[in-house]
Formats: structure tokens, C-alpha cells, sequence
């Protein structure tokens, strides 16, 4: 005699421990392609980020010299043609590349200018929004490195009050916190109300705290950013234990907020103190001079969640923050569901430009620049192939670069083009998803985008 049917007591369990699964994950992650990459990411001592992979692969052993990987183009041009020869490529705003009254970088080169002469009266700022191959804070965090190193150490800069999502990182301090909030993000965990401040992140709580420490240094100068709503309850930001500033978040409409204070002598350790109900998008750690990169990245971006933002708050806290330069660095998902053809793929200039419309009005004076994603390769007839949308994507972005007034920094000519992802593997440079760069490729691409920043200066000050 056969044993008796018993799937009809398996199969429900199992279905309701998988729908438990995914609810509880999608809960902590907030999105589709929040919850894939949870699903699927494995974390290497040596990555960048999230190593996003179909099957196993191994990543080749670094090697002590990676000089055989050598970029396709050179950072900048070493030409007096600012607008191309190089993967910073200029762009004019006023008359002609060869009868220039104004590029789009002179906004960042300008505030440099006037920081080496003690004459901008605060650290010059540097935004880089993207997704995850930015969110880790790995490149971010070599440029800010490179550049504090040259300029000063302005501190930490912009940093959320809590991170929205365990792959958002700042190298430069370490959180802690208390209570329970609730944080959204433009591609995680949708705010109804589109309200995210300048970073793309708001976190609310009911009596809950934050501490923040910096890894080395102190900060002089405090923001906390905040939105002022009806039923706003009070935030207090204190200094090594002594109160630097409260901030009554109590309106009569939504309105983004700041409250700001300079600490004498500065301070290593701010902790974040409520009362009621506060919604806040961040706290900005500052000295009085140097510089500050932001790490603004968040996981699973894309050209239209980005976009996604009440307008008039996302122009207000552009102004809060005030940025010289303003990079942005998005693709990397989208690169991997667009196809050359695709009705999304021929809309992509014209979705990007929506991108950057906002950011260019709320900030003219200031330099706009689009940093391409770097070449991606996916697994086909038993190699490594380039995706075929990669030169697409990189060409739609220049156009809406230049279209925009922004500058264009081309990470996939640079680093080589069509098949350099499977080169940078074979190097150890990017993970096994060919897409989140190891920690060695990511300082190489932070050192390429400052050797960048700083040669163009340099030809702009000769002049």
C-alpha cells in the first residue's frame, strides 16, 4: 500500500513561511528592487557594496600591479579644449567651446578658488547623489579623502539621521540610536507626501535619539534639516553633552526647516534628542573652512524614482545645503532591465533632463556634473559579454548633461569601454554582479574622478 498524501498539510506551511518572508522583508527594505538585492547579495571583505550575483562566481585574486588596466581615456584632457579629450568633458553655458564666457564647472572651480585664497567663509561643498555603487561610500569616501587632504577637512558634511538602508555608509562617523523611527527614501520606501529633503531621505520618530561620533577630528558648525509640520514636536542637537541648538518643528504647513549653530572649539560626539513628533532629513557636521563630500546615495535609484520629489521642499533644501559641485552618478540599475529599443531606452535623455532640471534651477551658480555608470557585463555562451544598452545609456546621459548645463565624467570610456567590466573582474577591481566595484577599483575610481577635478582647476586658475 502506498503512503498517504500528506502535501496538503506541507505546501500551505510552506507558502505562509514564504509570505511571512517576503512581507518582513519587504517591511525592512521597502521596495522590489530593495528586497532582490537583499535576496540575492552577498557581502566580500574586499567590496564596495552588494555583490549581486545569479550563480557563483569567484573574484580573481588583486594583484600587486594593475597597471595593465588602464583606462580607456584619461580623466581630463590635457588639451586647452575643455569640452572633450578626456572623461571630464565640459560644458559651455554661455557662447561657444571655442569662444567661452562660462562652463559649466567654473561654479566648483570658483568656490576652490576662493577657498585656497581664504575668501569663501565656508568649506566648499561636494553633493554625490546616486545608487548603490555610491550609497557604500566607498568612492565618495576616497574623493573625500583625496580632496580634504588638499583642501582641509571641513568634516563629515551632510549625513542622514538614519541611514535608509543597511548598504548607506559614511566612513567618516559611526551611528547609534534609540527609539523607533520610520524612514523612507525615494526608490526603498516612498513617502506619501514625496517630502525628502536633500538627500532623498526623511526619518520620523516619537521621542526616539540619535548618536553620531566622527572617526577622527571634530565639527565646528551644525545643521540639523528638518520638516516643519503641524504637530511638530521639538528636536535638541547636542555637542561632547552640551546643548548646540533645538529646533521647534511645529508649522502650520509641511515646510522644510533648518536650524543651525557653531560649536567653540568644536565637538567629536552629537547626539540627536526628541520630544513629540519630528521628522528630520539630516544633520550637516561642518568646520569653518576645508571641504565636505556628502555621500547621498542610496540603493535602487533610478532616473525616474529620483525624480520623484515634492518640488518646492527639494528646491528649498538644494538652497539649504548649498553645494559648489554636485555630482550625480545613476544607471547602474536601470543598465540591467533596459535593452537597446526599448521605449524607456529612446525616453532616457529626456527622462534624465528631468533629473537635473530641478537641481540646475535651485542651484545656477553651482557646478553640475553626471558621472556615467561604469560598463556592465552579464554571463553569456560561457563568457562575460558587455550589456549592449551600456554605450546607449552613456551616450542618453551625455546628452542630457550637455543639454542641461551639467559637465559629463564618462566612468565607462574612462575605465574602457564595451568589455572593460570582465577586464576589471579578471583584475579584482569589480565584484561578481560586474557592477559594485572592490575597494581597490573603488579608490581608483574616487583618485580618477579628483585627479579630474583638480587638473581642470588648475588650467582654470592659469587662465
Amino acid at each position: 500500500m502506498s503512503a498517504p498524501d500528506r502535501s496538503w498539510t506541507i505546501t500551505p506551511t510552506l507558502l505562509w513561511f514564504g509570505g511571512l518572508l517576503v512581507a518582513g522583508l519587504w517591511v525592512s527594505d521597502g521596495s522590489m528592487h530593495a528586497l532582490a538585492d537583499r535576496l540575492t547579495a552577498r557581502r566580500d571583505a574586499d567590496a564596495a557594496g552588494p555583490a549581486i550575483t545569479a550563480r557563483p562566481v569567484v573574484v580573481a585574486e588583486l594583484p600587486e600591479d594593475d597597471t595593465d588596466v588602464a583606462p580607456g581615456v584619461p580623466a581630463v584632457s590635457t588639451s586647452s579644449d575643455r569640452a572633450s579629450g578626456g572623461a571630464l568633458e565640459d560644458t559651455c553655458i554661455d557662447g561657444t567651446p571655442t569662444a567661452c564666457k562660462r562652463w559649466a564647472m567654473d561654479g566648483f572651480y570658483r568656490a576652490v578658488e576662493a577657498e585656497k585664497a581664504g575668501k569663501l567663509g565656508r568649506p566648499v561643498r561636494v553633493s554625490w547623489y546616486g545608487d548603490s555603487v555610491v550609497a557604500t561610500d566607498a568612492i565618495p569616501g576616497r574623493l573625500r579623502t583625496r580632496l580634504q587632504a588638499e583642501l582641509g577637512d571641513g568634516g563629515p558634511g551632510f549625513i542622514f539621521v538614519m541611514p535608509p538602508h543597511r548598504f548607506v555608509h559614511h566612513e567618516g562617523i559611526t551611528r547609534a540610536h534609540t527609539g523607533t523611527w520610520l524612514t523612507h527614501a525615494v526608490s526603498t520606501q516612498p513617502a506619501a507626501d514625496a517630502i525628502y529633503g536633500v538627500g532623498g531621505s526623511s526619518t520620523e520618530t516619537s521621542g526616539g535619539g540619535v548618536t553620531v561620533k566622527l572617526v577622527a577630528g571634530k565639527a565646528t558648525n551644525v545643521a540639523l534639516h528638518y520638516l516643519g509640520q503641524p504637530n511638530g514636536g521639538l528636536a535638541t542637537v547636542k555637542g561632547d553633552g552640551a546643548e548646540v541648538l533645538r529646533a521647534e518643528t511645529q508649522a502650520r504647513t509641511k515646510q522644510a526647516g533648518m536650524a543651525t549653530a557653531t560649536v567653540a572649539g568644536g565637538a567629536a560626539k552629537f547626539a540627536i534628542e526628541t520630544k513629540g513628533r519630528v521628522r528630520l532629513f539630516g544633520l550637516d557636521l561642518e568646520n569653518a573652512d576645508g571641504v565636505v563630500v556628502d555621500n547621498l546615495g542610496i540603493v535602487s535609484v533610478n532616473v525616474k524614482n529620483f525624480a520623484n520629489r515634492e518640488p518646492a521642499s527639494w528646491a528649498a533644501e538644494l538652497e539649504h545645503r548649498k553645494a559648489d559641485l554636485i555630482l550625480i552618478m545613476i544607471g547602474a540599475n536601470e543598465a540591467q532591465w533596459l535593452g537597446p529599443g526599448d521605449a524607456d531606452t529612446k525616453a532616457y535623455a529626456t527622462n534624465y533632463q528631468k533629473v537635473l532640471a530641478p537641481i540646475r534651477k535651485a542651484r545656477p551658480d553651482a557646478t553640475c556634473l553626471v558621472v556615467s555608470p561604469t560598463d556592465q557585463a552579464e554571463a553569456k555562451d560561457g563568457g562575460y559579454s558587455s550589456r549592449p544598452v551600456m554605450p546607449l545609456l552613456v551616450e542618453a546621459q551625455r546628452k542630457a548633461a550637455k543639454a542641461s548645463g551639467c559637465a559629463f565624467f564618462s566612468t565607462y570610456d574612462w575605465m574602457g569601454g564595451k568589455g572593460s567590466a570582465a577586464m576589471w573582474f579578471k583584475k579584482g577591481l569589480v565584484g561578481s554582479d560586474f557592477q559594485h566595484l572592490s575597494r581597490k577599483g573603488a579608490n581608483k575610481m574616487g583618485d580618477a574622478v579628483h585627479d579630474a577635478l583638480m587638473a581642470g582647476y588648475k588650467r582654470y586658475a592659469s587662465h
